[in-house]
């Protein structure tokens, strides 16, 4: 009954956002329509997540345990967002219709147990990104698309490829209980699996989308990837990459992991020196994701766990949910000032604005780590892992890159005490009622988590 509960709703889902799209091409009230549609779609497919604890189309579709968990957080996240951007503009009410499809997309890849529907799902969050960069407006929005989507085609080309190999290996395109009959050719399936992550999550050195598409894009768009991209793409590709090494030859297993380290590393300290000499926001974001996918990478290398996965769910939530309190405050000095992207316009920001100025202030150093913050809380988590699986060089080259990184953060908040003078004459920001409900619930979970870890993490 479940299992047909779930079809259903993922039938109403499609049905309210395709009549959601139907609705923005009704003069006046269209808009209104279209976000009513939207947000009832959202509500309905939480609801239907909220009372169930597994969903199972097949044996190639499978939603489950701590999946169902990350997936009712993603939900949630989702609701938000469409009441953050709102029915006041048709192009943020457009945005809410395209985010509800890369949801879904997104709930497919979750519960993908086979090769195919993996891609299949995989596509179709890569698709709406694609749309999502070039409808932002911005003057070099289509060609940052264009250049993305050209990009992602190669890596999608080159997947398919290690899916070939990968089936070659097996026989089977399932992703688990498959049995290995050749290693060579598993070895190659998992080195072009691992190249597919490093570019999804933009790590170095496949990061060079990150930069130019970042640029090229609206912050609210911005926020948007970090919520469902980060969080569903990251979870799903380290957790299947983790089960997969563990049917991998030790010679060849060692050979990977090696390179997921290399990369790791390499990613966290590329990622925190560029951020440092970065002067426009959305640079310092896309470097500061490089830095944090080095972080990530570094989980696979860790045996996979009941724990390890709920950690890895906690520091994704954690992560993005901060970054995205970051960009949504970002986005509304930006408003004020012509949507400039640099650091300029946050200068003398606290005289003005002083609540908003204070949640950027708690956010970003929750970015950068410092105690009493779930930031920090996340990275002791994950030193601690990786001290406690033997990983002491490369969890101390990530730590000693990480402390590079404050410098940055830092920036943020001196930007924000700078000038007061000429304060006095910056306006003063108007927010709308949702958002300062998202802020606040950012701000609690914030300093919940960094003062009570052991109540979410397992951690003492």
């Amino acid at each position: 009954m479940e299992n047909l509960t779930f079809v259903q709703n993922v039938l109403i889902f499609l049905a309210l956002n395709a009549v959601s799209l139907l609705c923005l091409n009704v003069n006046k009230i269209g808009k209104y329509c279209s976000f009513t549609f939207t947000l009832i779609a959202a509500i309905t497919f939480f609801a239907m997540l909220f009372g169930s604890n597994s969903f199972a189309i097949s044996d190639l579709f499978m939603l489950e345990g701590n999946k169902i968990l990350l997936l009712k957080i993603v939900s949630v996240l989702n609701i938000f967002m469409i009441l953050i951007n709102g029915y006041y503009s048709l192009e943020k009410v457009k945005n809410s219709v395209l985010v509800s499809y890369m949801f879904l997309g997104g709930v497919f890849l979750l519960g993908a147990n086979d090769l195919m529907t993996f891609y299949v799902a995989m596509e179709t969050v890569a698709l709406v990104g694609y749309a999502l960069v070039a409808t932002s407006g911005l003057e070099n929005s289509r060609e940052a698309s264009v250049k993305y989507l050209i990009q992602g085609s190669v890596i999608s080309v080159i997947f398919l490829l290690g899916v070939a190999f990968y089936l070659g290996a097996t026989g089977s395109l399932t992703l688990v209980g498959a049995t290995v009959v050749n290693q060579e050719f598993y070895a190659v399936a998992l080195g072009i699996f691992i190249l597919t992550t490093c570019f999804k999550l933009g790590a170095f050195p496949f990061h060079a989308w990150i930069a130019d598409v970042y640029s090229n894009v609206t912050l609210g768009n911005l926020a948007t990837n970090f919520f469902i991209s980060k969080i569903i793409i990251g979870f799903k590709f380290i957790t299947m990459m983790q089960i997969l090494l563990l049917e991998c030859d030790p010679h060849f297993q060692d050979i990977l992991i090696r390179i997921i380290q290399v990369v790791a590393v390499m990613s966290a300290f590329y990622g925190n020196i560029m951020a440092l000499v970065q002067g426009q926001f959305k640079r310092i974001i896309a470097y500061s994701s490089v830095a944090h996918t080095g972080y990530m990478l570094m989980m696979i290398c860790l045996n996979p766990d009941e724990a390890y996965e709920t950690q890895l769910i906690s520091y994704l939530v954690i992560y993005s949910l901060t970054a995205t309190g970051v960009i949504l405050i970002l986005n509304q000095f930006a408003e004020l000032n012509k949507n400039q992207d640099s650091r300029e316009i946050l200068k003398g920001g606290f005289y003005r604005n002083k609540g908003l100025s204070i949640m950027l202030i708690v956010f970003v150093l929750s970015l950068a780590g410092i105690p009493l913050t779930s930031g920090f809380a996340m990275k002791y988590m994950l030193f601690t892992n990786f001290f406690r699986e033997g990983f002491t060089i490369e969890a101390t080259s990530i730590l000693i890159s990480s402390i590079i990184g404050l410098a940055y953060y830092i920036k943020f908040v001196s930007d924000l005490f700078a000038e007061e003078a000429e304060a006095k004459s910056l306006p003063t920001i108007k927010t709308r009622f949702s958002e300062t409900l998202v802020h606040v619930i950012i701000l609690v979970s914030i300093f919940t988590v960094g003062i009570a870890p052991s109540l979410f993490l397992g951690m003492k």
